[in-house]
């Protein structure tokens, strides 16, 4: 019996490191069999199934013997739900990868975040942080009264996502509410920055501007702003103060130093928010960074910090990518100075570097990275085109001359330059890596973006961090020497960028969007638009608006209900719906929106409006040239005789329909629109 009991020869003995192995190659093959059921082409299935076998391999190789079993587990299992996945229809997948990744995202920032802190008493920092949410109030109530700042267009559409995520949670419905979060992760507007204000509406009021934005400023500015200056109290270095005094000091020379930038939170937009994940992030790299060149000894336990300060620094920036897409930029500029401070390292010391362990560290980043995204990566591959965000928003681009005015009145170049130099004057002073990091990677995340459009107020914060941080930890090493002159300095450069004095410099040199804009001159006429569209939109009996400038737009006629918010925006469903939304940009929305037919009443904006490039628009301009000139759709309606005088000289005229629009007219306009956006396109060679 004994010998029947023996193992034969072939039987291998049980290894968990070789079963971690086997698992991580099971993983490449399952993911990379998914990708290839999912992308159109084979090239994105095989790298990505390489990019992933090869760091399942490398964390498996690396990792302790202890933990390969639990691994092995893991692998095995995520790679037979891919296996699933691909065996179906991979298209359902994205859901259950999004809530997945969501899990993932939450458990892992339990796990590895501890409670942070601003390197003051617990008594001291909630005193600055409670003064900091009080001054920003008092601010956002000054500029909001003064400037009677009607929301729009991104700025309002985070208020409607705040109130939907708001209506679901007063109702009970949390299920829905976690499916339409999740369902967004793939898309270019994330529910993640709204989660937060929605759930203060939910509390509090669910209409309410005061409350809507109030959550913004105490769950996002505020953060951002204490994280800001933390930071610049760590690139001080030696001349940081610990002092409560110094906190609020490097406080008042970040707001001083881009003032813009709480303006644009002052207006309804929770993209500040970000700035904290940038910090946080930046404070992860730097002590990866950090870890990986020390000197050897300690193995065993450098490895664990290693990979958890990957896997925390993965999480941070996915959560980035999350919070607002363009955000991905800034990840983008980390990676680079990152590289580079690893570079440094290896050549300062390359016997000593750890290799091994920065092996570790990016299989441990890129695994989790990937399990983050891919939700956005199965709803990406089937078409990859439709995300190419370079071509999408090109209608986006400004001019050299325009991109230079906006970029004075909201940042200024004064404080730009003065930026250069303070970034400068830290490096000549032996500013530290997390100096160095934070110097290389905001210029290289605004390059980037460029690469793909001109910035829209939000995203200047992708340069906001070197803005303020360059300007503030001077200030700090000032303050440190003598107060008096630091106080001196700090007043200089709020009077220039807070103040009308700024006005008496030469144009461009400081900013003048930190102010409250002056009111619209139209508001009068806009309470009547909003009169009259109440009075006759119904369902059956849609009211539309043609035309996508600040001044007048189909978005402006659905962000009227704020001029007196007695009634909810939502409307429930599609048959509810009392106008068509229209599309804006041609290479982003196509050609004009078929369901613009059921508009009984049509209001064009004449001149005709657009907001980009007029070029790009044809999807804006067509159709209200033909309503304006009574030819193609336009012959279908009549003028009412009804005008709306609006301010610029640009008049909201009404048409009345008169025989209704059919299939076989929306596609004669939609083949009107590829006719004029072929001309434009075989134009282009020949401009350049």
């Amino acid at each position: 019996m004994s010998d029947f009991a023996t193992p034969l020869p072939l039987a291998l003995p049980r290894s968990p490191r070789r079963a971690a192995l086997f698992a991580a190659s099971a993983l490449g093959l399952a993911v990379a069999a998914l990708a290839w059921r999912l992308s159109p082409t084979p090239a994105p299935a095989l790298a990505l199934g390489g990019v992933i076998g090869l760091a399942a391999l490398t964390f498996a190789a690396l990792i302790e013997t202890g933990e390969a079993a639990l691994f092995a587990k893991i692998f095995g299992a995520v790679a037979a739900f891919a296996a699933l996945a691909a065996a179906g229809d991979p298209t359902r997948a994205t859901l259950p990868f999004a809530f997945g990744s969501l899990g993932l995202l939450g458990f892992g920032a339990w796990r590895v975040f501890a409670r942070p802190t601003l390197g003051l008493s617990g008594r001291a920092t909630a005193a600055v942080a409670l003064g900091l949410v009080a001054a920003l109030a008092a601010f956002n109530a000054w500029y909001v009264i003064v400037s009677q700042d009607l929301m729009i267009a991104d700025f309002m559409f985070y208020r409607i996502v705040s109130i939907a995520v708001g209506t679901l949670a007063r109702a009970g419905k949390i299920v829905p509410l976690a499916i339409d979060l999740a369902g967004s992760m793939a898309k270019d507007y994330s529910w993640a920055p709204a989660l937060l204000p929605g759930l203060a509406l939910a509390a509090f009021g669910l209409l309410s501007r005061a409350v809507y934005q109030g959550a913004i400023l105490v769950c996002y500015a505020a953060p951002a702003l204490l994280a800001l200056a933390w930071a610049a109290r760590e690139i001080a270095g030696r001349a940081r103060d610990a002092s409560p005094a110094a906190f609020v000091f490097a406080l008042a020379a970040v707001a001083a130093a881009y003032p813009f930038g709480i303006v644009v939170a002052a207006r309804g937009m929770p993209d500040i928010g970000g700035l904290a994940l940038v910090v946080l992030a930046l404070r992860l790299a730097e002590k990866l960074a950090q870890a990986l060149a020390l000197p050897s000894g300690h193995d065993s336990r450098l490895r664990k910090i290693i990979a958890k300060l990957a896997f925390a620094l993965a999480l941070t920036l996915f959560a980035m990518f999350l919070f607002r897409r363009w955000y991905a930029f800034a990840a983008l500029g980390l990676a680079v100075a990152l590289g580079f401070e690893l570079a440094l390292a290896a050549w300062r010391g390359a016997k000593v570097f750890r290799w091994r362990g920065a092996a570790l560290g990016a299989a441990v980043g890129a695994l989790t990275l990937t399990a983050l995204l891919a939700p956005v990566l199965a709803d990406w591959l089937p078409n990859p085109a439709a995300h190419d965000y370079a071509l999408m928003y090109a209608a986006y681009r400004k001019t050299n001359a325009m991109l230079a005015t906006v970029v004075g009145d909201w940042c200024g170049f004064a404080p730009l330059a003065l930026a250069l130099g303070g970034g400068l004057f830290v490096m000549a002073r032996g500013g530290g890596r997390f100096a160095r990091m934070a110097f290389v990677s905001g210029p290289v995340a605004a390059a980037l973006f460029l690469r793909v459009q001109s910035p829209y107020p939000h995203h200047l914060y992708l340069l906001a961090p070197w803005l303020t941080l360059f300007i503030a930890a001077p200030l700090l090493w000032l303050f440190s020497k003598s107060r008096p002159a630091g106080l001196a300095g700090l007043a200089a450069l709020g009077l220039m960028t807070l103040t009308p004095a700024g006005a008496l410099a030469p144009k461009g040199w400081f900013p003048i969007a930190g102010r409250p804009h002056l009111p619209r001159t139209d508001m009068a006429e806009l309470a009547r638009l909003k009169g009259w569209v109440d009075a006759r939109a119904t369902p059956s009996h849609k009211v539309c608006g043609l035309g996508s400038s600040y001044t007048f737009s189909g978005q402006l006629i659905a962000e009227l209900w704020q001029l007196k918010a007695d009634k909810t925006p939502l409307t429930g469903s599609k048959a509810k719906e009392t106008s068509v939304g229209m599309t804006d940009v041609d290479t982003v929305d196509g050609p004009p929106n078929p369901a613009m037919k059921d508009c009984a009443v049509m209001i064009v904006g004449d001149p005709v409006q657009t907001h980009v490039i007029p070029s790009y628009q044809i999807t804006v301009t067509l159709p209200s040239r033909e309503m304006l000139e009574g030819v193609g759709i336009g012959a279908h309606y009549r003028r009412s005789g009804e005008a709306f005088h609006l301010e610029h000289g640009v008049n909201a005229i009404v048409f009345e329909q008169t025989a209704p629009l059919v299939e076989t007219d929306m596609a004669a306009l939609a083949g009107r629109w590829r006719a004029a956006r072929a001309l434009v396109e075989s134009a282009v060679p020949a401009a350049r």
